[in-house]
């Protein structure tokens, strides 16, 4: 049985497919770096923190009709200033104070998307972030 290789080739006739491949091994690349250096350093848990703790920040911002940047952004380093004084002022270890600053932060933004109900599915928003932020990445770089 001869297999059919020139089926594989087929997504790559699409510019949208080519550039997403473009920018997903730039994006692998960086990565692949940056966490060589992050896990050195220790601050593995950093990012996965940070991700959750931008939670009450979008809502927040949706809710004062801000882009979702600027609750991000803030709520982001309101937490990783948060890690910072817990650790400096208390005995507790770093991966742990990591872990309750960003489980507190992801639990309030919870708190308010079930509170404050909206017209805009803000589960939808934070399910979509991922893809929308791989499109604007191919618009950017690649066009």
């Amino acid at each position: 049985m001869n297999p059919d290789w020139g089926g594989l080739l087929i997504p790559f006739q699409y510019e949208y497919m080519t550039k997403a491949i473009w920018v997903s091994g730039m994006v692998g690349l960086v990565c692949g770096l940056l966490s060589c250096f992050v896990i050195l350093k220790g601050w593995s848990l950093m990012g996965d923190a940070l991700s959750h703790a931008v939670v009450p920040g979008v809502v927040l911002a949706h809710m004062a009709g801000l882009p979702f940047a600027v609750g991000a952004f803030s709520s982001g380093m309101l937490a990783a200033v948060g890690i910072g004084l817990v650790k400096a002022r208390t005995p507790i270890r770093e991966d742990a104070v990591i872990g309750i600053v960003f489980t507190s932060f992801f639990a309030l933004g919870l708190l308010f998307i079930s509170l404050f109900l909206s017209e805009v599915d803000l589960k939808l928003i934070f399910s979509a972030t991922c893809w929308a932020f791989m499109t604007w990445m191919c618009c950017s770089w690649c066009c």
